[in-house]
């Protein structure tokens, strides 16, 4: 049986092309992409088939992003797209990316060059409308989009008198904040303008400053100065740029956009802010190209509780993939009560699996639960050392009031972790990365990237027309006055017997030393004149591959991983032990317990809040799933955990 699709071109409805997709062509994708023997749900062949601008919903362990590679796959087999078109798919990480080079290899070079872009939305924005503008309406190029790099550089700034009444503020603010932040940098990173134009700190209801004082006017003042002195930027105002530019040329981007890209998927939209979301439906048209948001509306975790974006809602006639090859039944049996829409997920794997386990315990014997998870997993016979085996929790402070996640192991370092790659020894790492997968065109990308960091900070700018230099502007002095030399370290650089950090860092500052004329030995004198931060080690988003957070069983030496719930998401665990930890007098495992039947929800937002995130991190694990529970939220539960296994520690 032969399937045929209708697929508009981007040049107008009236044209159409008519695509004969087969049965051995989906056999071919599915041995592409699937397990040997597996086939894709019929909810999911549904996707796959769908040509037309749709929203997509689909729960966890759906296998979203296969789907989405199976479409790529089918498109790829038939370009180039009628009129040049290409295709374009954005999310809010390179997943994407990094799936297409290991599972469509072949189509690699094809799917990321021209005229198809894939990649985060930030970059695209960044790229195609913000930078542009800026560098328009101001006259320079942006350096940095990086709230981290900004509040670092916003700092330093508050040093300077002209903003002293704004750092007396700020200062007291984080003194008296009772240690919400882990630091005076994600303090700063916390700073915004209301929509009533006071600054306040995050969603705190309390404002530092109304619009008319003068800490304000010397906030404002300050990101503009950060814009103008030093070309950086948040990720916020990125997009607050990218809104301004829309707004004034809204017909002739739309039009720009949609006839270059013919089919534009946006991926884990349910993570996308209302600012964000406003900027992608001006840019794409639905009626001239087709665009299709993928996600799920219950994992927005992201905007919740947090700000006051609405969650997002796929339009009516949306497709829903609820079947998932993650778990089994009986943890699908667990999340489907959780969903704002009751619909059921349906496993793939079917009933067979791992009982849920429930870990009761009391105050006096919440340090044993982390002992009685790893006893589960040997009794199990979950012991598979490649496997993935996690603990966690929402609330990581540890002097949050109430239960949090070092409440259960004093050893969680509870420091919100966040990874800038503006950081001197992060470039460095990536471009031994880039070498070592014998990708030396982007070990030079990221060089000219570092030696533009490095020239901002010690004032070398573009002699021709005094403006700070962009790693695309740098080519072209690079190549008037080091022809020779320049070519030739990066020869050295792909030519190093090993490619490690300190070779590396060698070859790198022989290139700046030679680029500015110095002596060798004078190599530190460079360094003097850039802003310690830059210098500092990168702090890493997840501690998988360090020591870091890992707690180890002293009596069979089991290594297990501590995260939060926003560290895990999109994650797949072997076995999952989520903690119940409390929030605002209250606690998640508690407030989702209406959810299932048991008493009502309250008017707080935290009930929907707790609802995602129990969500979250229950839909983790394949095998084994477990909740350490405390005693007086486990007596509010009625039947809820009824069908669970329970170890219960109270008997200790």
């Amino acid at each position: 049986m032969q399937l045929s699709m209708q697929l508009e071109c981007n040049k107008g409805s009236e044209h159409h092309m008519e695509w004969q997709i087969t049965e051995s062509e989906i056999q071919e994708v599915e041995h592409l992409l699937l397990p040997h023997g597996c086939h894709f749900a019929d909810d999911a062949l549904q996707v796959i088939r769908c040509w037309d601008s749709v929203d997509v919903s689909a729960c966890p362990g759906s296998g979203k992003t296969t789907v989405l590679l199976a479409k790529l796959k089918l498109i790829a087999d038939r370009m180039p797209i009628k009129n040049g078109a290409g295709i374009c798919v954005l999310s809010h990480t390179n997943v994407a990316i990094n799936e297409i080079k290991k599972k469509l290899a072949g189509y690699a070079d094809m799917l990321i060059g021209y005229p198809n872009y894939i990649g985060t939305i930030q970059s695209f924005i960044d790229c195609y409308i913000t930078i542009p503008y800026i560098r328009e309406i101001i006259g320079r190029s942006v350096q940095a989009v990086d709230d981290r790099t900004y509040a670092q550089h916003m700092l330093q700034k508050m040093e300077n008198r002209t903003y002293s009444t704004l750092a007396y503020t700020v200062k007291s603010n984080y003194q008296n904040s009772g240690n919400r932040y882990t630091d005076r940098i994600e303090h700063i990173m916390a700073l915004r303008l209301r929509d009533d134009g006071a600054l306040c700190v995050a969603n705190q209801k309390k404002a530092l400053a109304g619009a008319d004082k003068q800490s304000t006017h010397q906030f404002i003042k300050l990101v503009d100065d950060l814009l103008k002195d030093e070309g950086i930027i948040r990720y916020q105002d990125a997009f607050h740029y990218a809104d301004r530019a829309i707004e004034e040329l809204s017909e002739q981007y739309t039009s720009l956009f949609c006839q270059r890209f013919q089919y534009v998927y946006i991926d884990e939209y349910q993570d996308c802010n209302e600012t964000q979301r406003i900027a992608l439906r001006k840019l794409f048209d639905p009626s001239k190209c087709v665009v299709t948001h993928i996600g799920d509306p219950d994992q927005a975790i992201y905007n919740s509780n947090t700000d006051q974006t609405a969650d997002w809602c796929p339009s009516n006639g949306f497709l829903s993939i609820a079947s998932s090859c993650r778990y089994s039944q009986k943890i699908a049996d667990v999340l489907s009560p959780l969903r704002k829409d009751k619909t059921t997920i349906r496993s793939l794997l079917g009933g067979d699996g791992l009982n849920p386990v429930l870990i009761i315990y009391e105050k006096g014997t919440i340090d044993k639960v982390l002992g009685t998870f790893v006893s589960l997993l040997e009794e199990r016979g979950l012991h598979d050392p490649d496997g993935t085996y996690k603990v966690i929790g929402h609330v990581r402070k540890m002097d949050a009031a109430g239960i949090n996640i070092s409440s259960y192991w004093d050893g969680f370092d509870g420091a919100k972790v966040q990874q800038s790659e503006y950081k001197y020894w992060g470039i460095i790492d990536e471009i031994c990365s880039q070498l070592q997968q014998g990708k030396l065109y982007r070990a030079e990308s990221l060089m000219r990237k570092l030696i533009c960091r490095i020239f901002h900070y010690v004032g070398v700018k573009n002699a021709k027309n005094g403006r700070e230099h962009t790693p695309l502007s740098i080519r072209v002095p690079l190549k008037e006055n080091y022809n020779d030399l320049y070519p030739e370290h990066i020869l050295r650089l792909a030519q190093l017997a090993d490619y490690t950090r300190e070779s590396v860092d060698s070859v790198v500052r022989t290139i700046i030393d030679a680029l500015l004329n110095i002596n060798p030995h004078d190599q530190k004198s460079i360094f003097n004149y850039i802003p310690s931060h830059f210098m500092e080690e990168p702090i890493i988003d997840h501690c998988v591959k360090t020591d870091k957070n890992i707690f180890v069983e002293p009596l069979r030496g089991r290594r297990i991983q501590f995260d939060t719930i926003h560290g895990v998401k999109g994650e797949t665990h072997d076995a999952t032990l989520y903690l119940e930890t409390e929030l605002q007098n209250g606690s998640d495992i508690g407030r989702v317990l209406c959810y299932y039947g048991v008493g009502q929800a309250g008017t707080s937002s935290l009930f929907d809040y707790s609802r995602k995130i129990v969500y979250v991190g229950m839909s983790r694990p394949r095998k084994l799933l477990c909740i350490a529970i405390q005693d007086s939220t486990y007596r509010k539960s009625g039947n809820v955990f009824q069908n669970w296994d329970k170890v219960d520690l109270r008997k200790i």
